[in-house]
């Protein structure tokens, strides 16, 4: 654990003080453990490694000696401390549905699918058919560390990056590396991961793999429980493996692949999901003496997913099956290339492509009646995403660096359809197919880093960026109980125009960074409230008592600004205190033909969130971590008629090494066992979120 320490604090210390960009390195008082280079920490936002000093957006990295000492079991709950993260609801990963598990940066979400992209080693982790991301498909211990970009990041990234990236960069292969992580605790909950590594001349290889299952818990609150309520339980198995070959020096070959299965109940008999997906990921990448660098990438993705829901009364005495999703397959492809050359004559330039095919489609039974589904819905298209980027980043002078950067974007949606009939005779009820459509969109970036003392940097950044709607988006409806959201096809891609400022300040042991950002969106994509059951409301048919209608439509526009300050200070050798506060004024300026929307807060959006931690990592004593995060509240609903109340939860770790590689740990997440409501239906019924889990085991590392 000595040395994991010491590497831990040097990541994490080396990050903060980047903040301040200090030319040549900063050294500490001599004989405490912050003694650092600057240029030794680099991180890939832009598609080419810099030193996170020179980011003009603001930037986090989470290190591999901090994602082993918190007390969160899923990449979800970890992400939950950065200022600004949010899911679409506030449940865990661990027991909440998969489409609910969409994500946003600085709360751009009016709806649940992902208004970030997610990256695993450089491919897209955001589910290719609906958006949303499979935490779960990340085994922990592979995990070198976690890269957090605010601000649109469309350049170079393209689609999904509207809000941000969050980059997770796995471990590479180490000559004879074994870790093995055992875990269990409350609610029946078992975590097994593990992840092996050798080196033998040009070849490396790394294998690694996950298997989890809980009993879960209750989701909805217990005076309003009834009998047909049961804990939401899930389990699932991952498996992740890198292949990577020494060509000739400073020419790699590499092949990567993961397999992902997952088994879920939602809080009742008949509501339940399964997910079978693999990647498979091939390239070839050069590191140049000179600095420079490129690097061809190919990947294919493969996923099946299903889900039933069900109508249930209000007092929640029964249920009864409402919709089928027994088949919904997705394919997509991909390629990029990109390519960097050494900072020559002050310039340092970038520039690549990529593409993107996705194909997808859902397969339903629905409308129940008299014991059986009466009828069959067929919906799906294809998409196509192309882009090119060029990028430089401009030493202007001592002190100045300035990044431009533009990006041209083609998304098609082709061969969009929707068919219904009767099971009983085949009798065709709809066919409708939509025309093929294209849409441009140009992502232009510009940022400027400045070094005014030794200890202050300014920074500010302005862009532009998009997202196509997804095919989820387009064809698939949904429930939740009685509650009935339906897709649109004709969908408008979001844009984003916004910027941002900051300043960080590094001095001794006190590190502080404050940044105001600003962002525009035109056409976003919410669930807009349409009608209320019960009885036939259109598009959605038949809505029960006590549900509403919804139906994904483009609004004007939405704006997004607030304020994200970082506080660090180290009082004392092996102590680390930390705090965050986020603040977001997000509301709807332009509701167009949905006037009564105007001036409404976007759904799914905390106005405000705080976290403050306090670690302490000695190795002859105890690595431990306390942690207190606060949300304020949201609305559920585009009408803001539902509000979930704020919360604030309590998560404890300790962890201790015994000698031989191996440490003891025990976590406790909502230690003091707070309810909060997570959603809430239209009639009132609130789900909640995760109760106090302890959980605890063994890490073997050798």
């Amino acid at each position: 654990m000595d040395d994991r320490y010491r590497r831990g604090m040097r990541i994490r210390a080396a990050v903060w003080l980047a903040a301040a960009a200090l030319a040549g390195g900063v050294e500490a008082e001599e004989g405490t453990e912050r003694s650092y280079r600057m240029d030794e920490i680099v991180v890939t936002p832009a598609r080419t490694e810099q030193r996170l000093a020179d980011v003009p957006t603001n930037a986090t990295v989470i290190s591999k000696p901090e994602i082993e000492r918190s007390a969160a079991i899923t990449v979800d709950d970890l992400l939950r401390r950065v200022p600004g993260f949010s899911l679409f609801r506030r449940s865990s990963s661990l027991v909440s549905h998969p489409t609910t598990q969409g994500f946003t940066l600085r709360g751009i979400a009016p709806s649940g699918v992902s208004r970030s992209l997610v990256l695993v080693d450089g491919v897209p982790l955001n589910d290719p058919f609906g958006g949303w991301v499979y935490w779960s498909r990340i085994p922990r211990e592979s995990i070198e560390r976690i890269e957090i970009v605010r601000g649109g990041g469309s350049n170079p990234w393209g689609n999904y990056a509207l809000g941000g990236v969050v980059h997770v960069l796995t471990a590479e292969p180490e000559p004879r590396r074994l870790s093995v992580r055992t875990d269990g605790g409350d609610h029946g909950t078992v975590d097994v991961d593990a992840q092996a590594s050798d080196v033998r001349g040009p070849l490396g290889i790394t294998v690694g793999g996950a298997f989890f299952d809980t009993d879960g818990y209750d989701v909805v609150r217990d005076d309003q429980r009834g009998a047909i309520d049961e804990p939401a339980d899930s389990d699932h198995g991952a498996f992740r493996g890198k292949l990577a070959l020494e060509l000739a020096p400073g020419t790699r070959a590499f092949v990567r692949g993961d397999w992902f299965r997952e088994r879920r109940g939602n809080g009742t008999a008949l509501t339940e999901n399964a997910t079978d997906a693999g990647t498979v990921a091939a390239g070839l990448e050069n590191d140049a003496d000179d600095g420079g660098h490129w690097r061809a990438l190919a990947f294919a993705q493969l996923q099946d997913f299903s889900s039933t829901f069900s109508a249930q009364e209000s007092d929640r005495s029964s249920e009864s099956p409402a919709l089928d999703q027994f088949h919904v397959p997705s394919t997509a492809v991909g390629t990029s290339l990109e390519w960097s050359h050494a900072p020559l004559g002050g310039h340092q330039l970038g520039a690549g492509g990529d593409f993107r095919w996705i194909d997808g489609e859902t397969n339903e039974s629905f409308f129940f009646s008299e014991g059986a589904f009466q009828r069959r819905r067929t919906a799906g298209a294809e998409q196509q995403l192309a882009g090119a980027y060029l990028q430089d980043l401009i030493e202007l002078a001592p002190g100045w660096r300035l990044e431009l950067g533009v990006r041209g974007d083609l998304w098609r949606s082709l061969d969009p359809f929707r068919r219904e009939r009767t099971i009983a005779t085949g009798e065709e009820l709809r066919d409708e197919r939509g025309g093929d459509r294209d849409e441009w969109a140009a992502s232009p970036r510009a940022g400027l880093v400045h070094q005014a003392t030794e200890n202050l940097r300014f920074r500010a950044a302005y862009y532009h960026a998009f997202r196509a709607p997804t095919i989820n988006e387009l064809v698939r409806p949904f429930r939740v109980r009685n509650d009935i959201t339906e897709a649109n096809g004709d969908l408008d891609p979001e844009r984003l125009i916004g910027g941002e400022a900051g300043a960080d300040w590094a001095a001794d042991r006190l590190l502080a960074r404050v940044t105001g950002f600003w962002n525009e969106v035109k056409d976003p994509v919410a669930n807009v409230t349409v009608g209320a059951g019960p009885g036939p409301v259109e598009p959605c048919g038949f809505v029960p008592e006590g549900g509403v209608c919804r139906q994904r439509q483009n609004l004007g526009r939405s704006r997004v600004r607030g304020i994200e300050t970082e506080l660090d200070f180290a009082p004392a050798p092996h102590w680390d205190a930390s705090a965050s506060y986020f603040f977001s004024d997000a509301e709807i300026i332009d509701a167009g033909d949905v006037a009564e929307l105007d001036g409404k807060r976007l759904a799914q959006v905390p106005d405000h969130q705080a976290v403050f931690r306090v670690d302490y990592a000695d190795p002859d004593v105890v690595d431990g971590s306390v942690q207190v995060r606060w949300v304020g509240d949201q609305f559920e609903d585009d009408r803001n008629s539902l509000e979930l109340g704020d919360f604030a939860v309590v998560d404890l770790f300790l962890g201790r090494g015994i000698g031989h590689g191996i440490d003891l740990f025990v976590g406790i997440e909502n230690l003091f066992d707070r309810t909060f409501e997570a959603g809430k239906s239209a009639d009132g019924i609130v789900t909640i979120g995760a109760p106090r889990l302890v959980h605890g085991g063994v890490r073997l590392t050798l």
